[in-house]
């Protein structure tokens, strides 16, 4: 029987993951052959596992360059090459995480809890408790590894992220007015969204479609059953008080944070344009993209993730109470 192209593309992934993992562990490191073999075999195998665990916790960190004398990869900040033992102008050790770090964090929860909650039995009919569990394990593991990272990988401390409360009565008072403000901008922006969309598929079907997008939520779908007020309690504190404290701390602290080395516009660009991805919305793309570089300028303005927390607190409120009561926003 023919692969289909899905398997197909998995398994050539997979295959040049585990090829790169093979060539990048040999140039960073003097383990014995087994050990490259055993990651390249691990991540062929099993790439949602293997390569997050490479990429966050066993790749030594830098940047590689060739050896004058061998012309083999080594590390940048080494006195010596690796292979050849010349000596090379070597650079400062990193000091700051980047995107391998980025990446392999990324893969922990686009692909392998994916993969988990599917092997559990959680498809397409998320209950609410499914819901409550996936979002505590994901936020949970979005602060664990981050912190990690920031952490333990590189030493640095917890501020290097913006986790810092100096100036809460005036970070928490922006915050709210920020988050205030950015409500009306993310309705607006919904509506260009579905103007742009309907210059190419009529307004009708666009509005259709934004439409479908709410609906296909699954936390839409639970909002509008029957809940009690403990369960509407448990839905706001877990989507308005962790989901942006864990997605605030990735988004903005980690992969704002490896970027903004090229510079704060493209660091901003970029970060908000995998926040918005991630949510795999259409209408919606361009609002989550729009909340995803006020989120990161305020990081950026403050240097506190308190305020982008409290902004995103406030925009899950919103869409939490406007599902519930039938808002017009």
């Amino acid at each position: 029987m023919p692969f289909s192209p899905a398997i197909a593309l998995i398994l050539t992934v997979s295959a040049l993951a585990a090829a790169w993992v093979y060539f990048d562990y040999r140039s960073r490191t003097d383990g014995p052959m087994w050990e490259r073999i055993a990651w390249w075999l691990g991540t062929l195998l099993a790439l949602p596992i293997f390569l997050p665990i490479y990429l966050v916790a066993a790749r030594p960190p830098g940047r590689l360059v060739r050896c004058p004398s061998c012309r083999r990869p080594t590390l940048a900040h080494r006195a010596a090459c690796r292979h050849c033992g010349s000596g090379i102008a070597f650079e400062p050790a990193p000091r700051l995480w980047g995107l391998p770090e980025v990446v392999g964090i990324s893969v922990v929860f686009m692909l392998a809890l994916p993969l988990i909650a599917r092997a559990l039995g959680m498809d397409l009919e998320f209950s609410l408790t499914e819901v409550v569990t996936l979002a505590v394990v994901q936020n949970g593991l979005f602060i664990g590894l981050t912190l990690y990272v920031v952490r333990t990988r590189y030493g640095l401390p917890a501020t290097a992220l913006g986790l810092r409360l100096e100036r809460w009565p005036a970070w928490t008072a922006g915050g709210l007015i920020a988050g205030a403000l950015s409500v009306p901008v993310s309705t607006r922006s919904e509506d260009l969204a579905i103007t742009i969309i309907a210059y190419f598929t009529g307004r009708a079907r666009a509005e259709a479609l934004a439409e479908e997008e709410h609906l296909s939520d699954v936390l839409t779908s639970i909002l509008q059953g029957p809940l009690t007020t403990d369960q509407i309690v448990l839905i706001v504190l877990v989507i308005s008080v962790l989901v942006p404290i864990g997605e605030e701390v990735f988004f903005r602290g980690l992969v704002y944070g490896a970027l903004r080395r090229w510079g704060v516009p493209l660091a901003a660009a970029l970060s908000a344009f995998f926040f918005s991805a991630v949510h795999q919305q259409i209408v919606h793309f361009l609002p989550i993209f729009i909340l995803g570089v006020i989120l990161a300028l305020l990081y950026e303005r403050t240097g506190s993730l308190l305020p982008s927390m409290l902004v995103h607190a406030v925009n899950n409120l919103v869409a939490i109470l406007g599902t519930l009561y039938d808002w017009n926003i």
